[in-house]
């Protein structure tokens, strides 16, 4: 039982850090090495408790086994190891228990939130073992977090279980630095580095030779097939059916975008995505320069009257001075469309029903402008999630659906619908509008000295560097 630890498993045994992470490949002792500092931090000083979750029994009798072993091998003492239940909410959960002779315990239990929850002095250790895979992951990874308030410490450990897990998006967040906390990462190619391969033969009694490695690593990888990236090379799967992927959402951004101050003048267009309590309104700015367009204001807002997302449309209106400015015009959006299109007229205004073919098309814009590299945007976080959270999946004609789950983002992907409605106002904007009078119209009307009042409603004006006309609510009636 007692052998040294691997240089992986000693570094991170060794990492002290309140949240520590670790995203690795399956079968290198991972788990073995945390059980030794399990043991450690229960049995010495000044150490605490230890609790550790992971999404089946096997898997926690397994961990106590180990602690038993260390704690055995290390003469550190424990008094007794039995099961016992842990109380989670309204249910009772079934867990392995050591009680070390120090006083503290080792309690090894299936996902239970709400029993990491009652727990968490100072100076105990919470464990998450798998974590990709445990149930509830979200409110598991808040209640481990919660160790924290008291001095306490975090370690999660687990193989990938796609790029949309929680999982996943924790160790994005520590590696793009927007959560404190330790990141590592051993694959396998690492641990057979670190000589992994050579202490399995020392266990098994085997002898060891480079070509028994690398015979024993392609059975690996072929038992686990197409799955090796994720299982061993610790390359999270791509989400089932995400419609913008990670890798294209980080090629557009850029530190230069989502700043209203560099606004060059050049032509601009806007989506809105309409909300009035539950999701978030959003209205994205874009504005062409060459072939790229960039976003240049992000506006969030939830909760806010409609006369105060009429008074934004104005501020944007007189900033901008769009040339079109697509609006989510289902359900509540009718009415709003109805009132901005008497504020800025019909020509400007464009309500989008967002039915099935429709919300296709919209999504379609943005895709491909993302696709393309034509697409700038502000390395925000709650943007890139938003972006990343629409899925796509065959619907019962076999047509592609786009949906978006409640509970990834802040909203209900309402930052990528206002961009995607932008770019599709930009795509369809992209040549000549065609339309035609209906009655008469006057040359007087076009006055370039009369453009946007200090409201944000556009009078009649000819804008000669872009060739746009604007005319006050209604004088554009005729086009469509």
């Amino acid at each position: 039982m007692m052998h040294e630890l691997l240089p992986y498993q000693s570094r991170w045994v060794g990492d002290l850090a309140g949240l520590k992470v670790i995203e690795k490949s399956r079968r290198i002792g991972i788990s073995w090495a945390e059980a030794y500092d399990a043991v450690m931090h229960a049995g010495g000083s000044p150490g605490g408790n230890v609790y550790y979750q992971a999404y089946n029994q096997e898997m926690t009798r397994g961990f106590i086994g180990d602690c038993a072993g260390w704690a055995k091998g290390l003469q550190i003492g424990a008094d007794a190891v039995g099961e016992t239940l842990v109380e989670d909410g309204d249910r009772s959960v079934q867990a392995f228990r050591i009680a070390m002779a120090s006083g503290r315990e080792i309690v090894a239990m299936t996902s239970a939130p709400r029993a990491f929850r009652s727990r968490g002095r100072p100076g105990d250790l919470a464990i998450v073992d798998e974590a990709a895979f445990v149930d509830d992951l979200g409110e598991v990874i808040k209640a481990a977090l919660a160790f924290r308030v008291w001095g306490g410490r975090a370690h999660l450990i687990s193989t990938h279980n796609g790029e949309a897990n929680p999982f996943a998006a924790l160790c994005r967040d520590i590696r793009d630095g927007v959560r404190p906390g330790s990141l590592h990462r051993v694959t396998l190619t690492d641990a057979l580095a670190a000589g992994l391969y050579r202490r399995i033969c020392e266990i098994a009694g085997d002898t060891w030779s480079a070509e028994a490695e690398a015979e024993w690593e392609a059975a690996l990888r072929a038992e686990y097939g197409a799955h090796a990236g994720e299982e061993l090379d610790c390359i999270p799967s791509a989400g089932a059916g995400a419609w913008l992927a990670w890798e294209l959402i980080r090629a557009i951004e850029d530190a230069a975008a989502g700043d209203p101050e560099a606004f060059a003048g050049g032509v601009t267009y806007i989506g809105v995505d309409v909300a009035r309590r539950r999701d978030l309104w959003v209205a994205a700015v874009i504005e062409r320069v060459g072939d790229v367009r960039w976003l240049r204001e992000l506006v969030v807002k939830q909760g806010i009257s409609f006369s105060e997302q009429r008074a934004i449309v104005r501020e944007l209106v007189a900033r901008y001075r769009p040339s079109r400015i697509a609006v989510d015009q289902t359900g509540m959006g009718e009415a709003v469309v109805e009132q901005w299109q008497e504020d800025h007229g019909t020509l400007r205004v464009e309500g989008v029903l967002m039915t099935g073919p429709r919300r296709l098309d919209v999504a379609t814009a943005l895709r491909e402008d993302v696709e393309d590299k034509h697409l700038r945007i502000p390395p925000d976080d709650a943007l890139r999630r938003d972006l990343h959270s629409v899925r796509t999946e065959a619907g019962p004609t076999g047509a592609p659906r786009l949906m978006a789950e409640r509970g990834e983002t802040d909203g209900h992907a309402d930052r990528f619908w206002a961009l995607a409605l932008a770019c599709a106002a930009a795509a369809d904007g992209a040549g000549p509008i065609e339309g035609q009078v209906a009655g008469t119209r006057t040359a007087a009307g076009f006055d370039a000295e009369v453009g946007v009042d200090e409201a944000g409603v556009p009078g009649a004006a000819l804008d000669y560097e872009r060739g746009i006309v604007h005319g006050a609510a209604g004088d554009f009636g005729g086009f469509r």
